[in-house]
């Protein structure tokens, strides 16, 4: 992944945590369950992030392995 797409999974990971929790507040049951997934979908987001960092960690820099290819 370019740094693009991480700042802005980054971004849309925050923003989701962010509308869950405000959606967890909700009376509604179906507020609630949308709380649920968009929680889900920032937890999916920090994992992807996190699994580019160890995929990133593991290739190597530049030059060396598949990364320099």
């Amino acid at each position: 992944m370019n740094q693009e797409t991480i700042d802005r999974l980054d971004a849309i990971g925050q923003q989701l945590h962010d509308r869950a929790l405000a959606l967890s507040q909700s009376q509604s049951q179906e507020g609630q369950d949308h709380a649920l997934m968009m929680s889900a979908l920032a937890t999916l987001a920090t994992a992807v992030r996190t699994l580019d960092d160890n995929v990133t960690r593991l290739d190597g820099p530049k030059g060396i392995g598949a990364a320099g290819s």
